[in-house]
Parts: structure tokens; sequence; C-alpha cells
């Protein structure tokens, strides 16, 4: 067993309390079928854990024929945002290059302007706040178009650009300092910084803070206003099914989500704001929203394609419990009090080294990482016992209390063929079963579809 104790130390207790702001990424190309009443559900949703806004993505949208229609989702979310008290920023997609057709700053700035007098509208220092996901591997982009956009609202409604440069935020997983000062000398036009690289790459560990350190510092040292956005996520897996063993990968993030959250009760990093990837991005498996409806007829209908295989009952939907828990601690400065006893638990629904009979024809990379187990989160509001059964790995119990949060780990028994088995997961106190939970899904060597896409359950009362 090993455990997350989450206790002030000395450095959090000195640590002043500050209101901070928490945003989700959020595909808009998942919105085709929303209304205003949708948007509010969502945004509802979001607020309950923390959340004070929305990172708009989206791709230009006379990219492809028939897109425009993201436009008037986008209109939609501003008015919902202002009936809820919500905060929405755009994210401008700026890695989509397939097409010949590219953002260009008159209509970013006509789109920016339109929202820019809404309540919903998000601003730093008094600016308009921009991202991007990308903007530093496709020629047409790059430090010139930002400053052309910036000065292109600067008359009416000044901007502050935070844009996510991939390239940059990969490098530093190797050498945070270079990319750091890289990214400042390269984008002298830039105010902040998202650092998207919310996942370990290519290793067998967890992420660290040491790139948030370097580009919050660079940023500092050259006078930038900042914000520092720092990326938190809870997996990632992905599979295009496209026969290029690239589009094919997971990311090692067994215990990713609690570990990554934990880092910002410490003094070790202070972001000026936190950005969850994501709310609702099916398809890279690290989403937090419910699953949407399958039903063609309903306001959250989305087509998957070829990728529901993996995303279809893999709920995530608890994982919000631990934001939930670990987003107060960091806007309040100290650890929210237990009052409900809970357990978050996930695994994948398929040993690693099972031969599925469908999915990507060029393997997974890094399918080896993951470890074949469940994983439990519990918090409780008194000394308990939780008990997890996995198969023949039959009640393999740990001790919680309301001291924090506490993790351990069941690993998969050998034998998972034919329906394979369910894991279960008990909250014990006094003798007594306070509340159990059976896994939605089974783990099973006989899988259909390759799947590293967890399934995520809970014990005790939701959201």
């Amino acid at each position: 067993m090993y455990s997350i104790r989450a206790f002030a130390t000395l450095a959090s207790l000195l640590r002043l309390a500050s209101a901070a702001d928490v945003f989700a990424h959020f595909m808009v190309q998942n919105t085709y079928a929303y209304d205003i009443n949708q948007w509010k559900t969502d945004m509802s949703q979001a607020q309950a854990i923390g959340v004070d806004g929305f990172a708009l993505n989206w791709i230009p949208p006379d990219c492809v024929p028939g897109l425009d229609w993201t436009v008037a989702r986008i209109n939609d979310a501003f008015t919902a945002a202002e009936q809820v008290g919500f905060k929405l920023m755009h994210s401008f997609d700026m890695s989509y290059s397939v097409c010949d057709v590219y953002w260009n700053q008159t209509f970013m700035a006509s789109i920016l302007s339109t929202h820019a007098g809404s309540s919903a509208a998000y601003r730093w220092n008094s600016n308009l706040l921009v991202s991007t996901y990308g903007g530093d591997q496709v020629v047409q982009y790059g430090n010139q178009f930002f400053q052309g956009l910036k000065n292109t609202m600067q008359s009416s409604n000044a901007i502050s650009i935070a844009p996510a440069l991939t390239t940059y935020s990969m490098s530093a997983q190797y050498d945070a300092s270079s990319a750091a000062s890289s990214l400042v000398s390269d984008y002298p036009s830039i105010d902040g910084y998202l650092n998207w690289q919310a996942w370990p790459l290519d290793v067998q560990q967890n992420s660290s803070v040491t790139p948030d350190q370097a580009f919050q510092s660079a940023l500092k040292s050259k006078g930038r206003a900042g914000p520092y956005v720092m990326a938190v996520s809870p997996w990632q897996y992905k599979d295009l099914n496209d026969g290029n063993p690239l589009d094919a990968w997971v990311a090692y993030s067994d215990t990713l989500f609690p570990d990554r959250l934990r880092q910002l009760t410490s003094d070790a990093i202070q972001p000026d704001i936190i950005e969850l990837l994501s709310w609702n991005d099916f398809c890279e498996s690290h989403y937090l929203r419910d699953l949407p409806s399958q039903d063609i007829t309903a306001k959250d209908y989305v087509e998957l394609g070829d990728m529901g295989n993996y995303v279809w009952g893999q709920s995530h939907s608890a994982w919000r419990v631990i934001a939930k828990y670990y987003l107060h601690w960091w806007k309040n400065g100290s650890p929210p009090a237990i009052t409900e006893d809970q357990v978050v638990f996930w695994h994948r629904v398929h040993p690693k080294d099972a031969v599925c009979t469908g999915g990507s024809s060029t393997g997974i990379r890094n399918n080896d990482m993951p470890e074949d187990a469940v994983f439990a989160w519990a918090l409780v509001s008194e000394n308990s016992t939780i008990s997890m059964t996995v198969g023949s790995n039959q009640y393999w119990n740990f001790e919680a209390d309301n001291s924090g949060p506490t993790m351990n780990m069941v690993p998969f028994p050998s034998d998972l063929t034919g329906n394979g088995v369910t894991p279960i997961v008990a909250i014990m106190r006094n003798g007594q079963l306070l509340g159990v939970s059976n896994s939605s899904q089974a783990i099973s060597s006989d899988c259909a579809y390759q799947n590293y896409n967890p399934v995520v359950g809970l014990v005790g009362p939701g959201l």
C-alpha cells in the first residue's frame, strides 16, 4: 500500500490562499447537437468541481465544408455562460493542417470582438485572454502571426496570448531550461504560456513540475505578464487505427491524475491558471465529462466513429471526485474537510499482453508501460477499511482515515479468459459495510477491441 496523505506542510501554511482560476479544455467539434440548455448542463457540472471556465478549442470553420455551425455553437456557449456565471476563452486550434485554410487575423479579431463585452469573456490583467493548441509547427503561424493579432486587437479589445506550443512542451521533458529559454526568445510576442505536456513523454514515470517551473521562471525573467497555465490530465490513449504507428499510443497514466493534482498543494509550483485536459476530448481518452448520448436525437449526441470502440462504456465521471478535492485545496490554500466516504477506482478492461480481435494494426506505442492492476483512491470521514476483490485476488484490504486520500492497487489475476472478472470495491467500518460497488466493465483477455482507455467507478455518493 502507498499513501498520498494530504497534510499541510509548514510551507503550505505560509502560502497565502488565493482564488486562482481553473479551466477545462473543451472540444467544440463535439457540440454539433448542443443547445443553450445543454451548454448550461455541462457548465454546471464543471462548476460543481471547481472549474471556472472552458477553453474553447476549435478549428477554422471554413476548413471543412459545413463547419460554420461552430460559430453558432460558440454564440450559444456565451449566452449560456452569462446565465450561469461561467467564463470562456478561445483556444484556437493551430495544429490542424490537413486543408489549405488557416486561421487569419481578421476573422479571429472579429470573433474575439463579438464577445468582448460579454460577462463570460475571460480577462487577464484587463485583456481578453487568448490561447491556442499549437501554432509552432504550421508555417502560416508563428511569432509574427501572434504579434499581428495583438496589433489588430490593440485599439479596440487588447488581448494577452498564452499559447500551447507543443514543440517546446515536449522538448522540456528532456531539457526544461533550454526549452523555456528558447520559447521566450523565439516568441517575444506571447504574454504567457500553456504547457500542454500534461503526460510523461514515452517514459514509465509520472510527470514532474520541472518543466512548469522552467517555463514560469522564463516568462517572469523576461517581464511577461502571464498567465502561466499548468495542464493537468487524468490519462492519454488514442488509436486512430489508420495504419500509422504514430497515431496509436498510450501515455503512462496509472496514477497520473492524483499525483499531478497533488503537486498543486505544495510550493514547488504555483501556476496562475490550471487547465484540465480535458472536459470532452473522448478520442484521446482524457475526458472528465459524462459519456455523451448515443441517441442521435439527444442534445449531447457525438459521433465517434471507430474510436467509439474504446470510449463507449468507459465512464470517467468519478474522476471528477478527485479533481474536486484537489482543486478546492489549491484555490483555498488548505485541504477541504472530509464529510463523506468515497472510493474512486479505475482499471483497463484487458491485460496489456492480450491479443484482441480489433484495434490498431500497428500496435500501441508504450503498451508495455501500464500496470495490469485496479487502482483505488479513498477519501473517508473516519477510520475505514477499503476491501478490493479482483477475481481470485480476493479481499485485498487497506486502511484509510480522515487525514487525507489514500491509494492502493490490486493486480489482475492470471486467469482472465472467457467473461473475465468484475472488480468489486467496498468501504467497511467497525465491521459494517458502508458501501460497495461493482465495476461496470469486466476484465478479460478475450477482448474484441484493443483498449487502453480505463473505466472509472465510484463507491459512495457522486457529484
